[in-house]
């Protein structure tokens, strides 16, 4: 059997992404950031509060609305976390090890996951660790319902986390959140 060289080409690809059409939901909820407010849902039968706001409660299967927004705070706990490396490749802009969490805000029932942990090495991030969120410039928030399909329904107004400082969380807050 006679075994050809191995051989590379590099190659160009070209993906572009579209997002769905925003719902009326989406585009009050990136006002609502660009404006520096964290706002879900609560269910008028189940009193649970869901970030983003979905519409709907997912256990009570009933539509949510306006008349149920509430404001959160953008704190909360670190209930998991990967360690993510870049791989590199052509336009590859990051080149440092960091970490994504999974975040239960202050005060709702639900988590967002895939957000950025800044300024805290990677050693140190746990569980049960309390954050709050890093906000762009006011200035450079936009209210684009675009944005806010984006970092899971947080759009481009939060850029990551950071400690609050405060002692972790004991896991009875969160352990039900652990995915």
């Amino acid at each position: 059997m006679t075994r050809e060289p191995v051989q590379f080409m590099s190659h160009h690809t070209k993906v572009e992404y579209k997002l769905p059409a925003p719902s009326l939901l989406s585009i009050e909820s990136a006002k609502q950031l660009a404006a520096g407010r964290v706002v879900g849902h609560k269910c008028p039968e189940c009193g649970k509060v869901y970030v983003p706001a979905r519409g709907y409660c997912p256990l009570c299967v009933i539509e949510t609305t306006a008349a149920h927004e509430v404001e959160v705070q953008p704190r909360g706990i670190v209930t998991t976390f990967s360690v993510i490396t870049p791989l590199q490749y052509q336009g590859q802009e990051e080149h440092d090890d960091y970490a994504q969490a999974t975040i239960l805000l202050a005060g709702t029932d639900s988590t967002i996951s895939m957000q950025r942990l800044d300024g805290i090495p990677i050693d140190d991030v746990r569980t049960g660790m309390r954050v709050e969120a890093v906000w762009l410039p006011e200035s450079e928030r936009s209210a684009s319902p675009e944005g806010a399909a984006r970092g899971f329904g947080l759009g481009r107004a939060i850029t990551g986390w950071k400690l609050t400082g405060e002692p972790d969380a004991p896991v009875e807050e969160y352990g039900e959140h652990i995915l």
